[in-house]
């Protein structure tokens, strides 16, 4: 009994690890290459493993790209949670909602070029049930947000869900331009430097 368990632990463990390896040279290879023009032997080369083992792995490319979004759309979704239950005014919550989601993106780059790569703009519905689920989440904290600042006089008047899809769309187009670079990026002085943006357009400052 023991000797059986103890082969099942070692082909459960071997498993974590093939399927740990995949899903990161799978993110380096879709970031790099773009989903459509990557092939599961481009993954199974890039993981330095044959085909047959990538297969018994994950079924095909649209499992291990769904599982990615997944992953790390959820650090995306704790983000916005976060921010959501944030207190103070509204460009402090705000502020405090772009630096999660800032911080999570500057950790996964990869993950971030892959959503620019696969046409997900934040001012749109993405397409995959993972994506959309972030999107919406994410569009419907920052219209709580940006209401309550039109009603207390903080933001000027302006319709909030097209108010939220601006900030998402500069929040993108900013991000992309940062995120582009070679040198390292630091959240905390890059969600500032969004938030120059966003007062100007919340707030009318010069």
């Amino acid at each position: 009994m023991t000797r059986t368990r103890n082969k099942s632990n070692v082909a459960a463990a071997r498993a974590r690890m093939y399927h740990d390896l995949v899903f990161e040279c799978a993110e380096r290879v879709f970031a790099e290459e773009g989903f459509a023009e990557s092939t599961m032997q481009d993954l199974a080369a890039e993981a330095g493993i044959s085909l047959k083992t990538l297969y018994a792995t994950f079924s095909g490319k649209d499992e291990i790209y769904r599982e990615i979004l997944a992953q790390r759309g959820a650090g995306l979704l704790d983000a916005i949670g976060l921010a959501r239950q944030a207190r103070g005014t509204a460009i402090e919550r705000l502020a405090q909602g772009i630096h999660g989601i800032v911080a999570h993106l500057v950790d996964n780059r990869r993950f971030f070029r892959i959503l620019l790569q696969e046409g997900h703009a934040w001012g749109l519905n993405p397409r995959g049930d993972e994506a959309r689920d972030s999107w919406e989440a994410g569009l419907m904290a920052v219209r709580e947000v940006v209401s309550d600042g039109i009603a207390s006089g903080e933001f000027l008047p302006g319709d909030p869900d097209m108010l939220a899809r601006t900030v998402n769309a500069i929040l993108q187009v900013q991000l992309a331009g940062l995120l582009d670079r070679a040198e390292p990026v630091e959240a905390r002085a890059t969600s500032d430097q969004i938030m120059v943006s966003m007062r100007r357009l919340l707030c009318g400052e010069s």
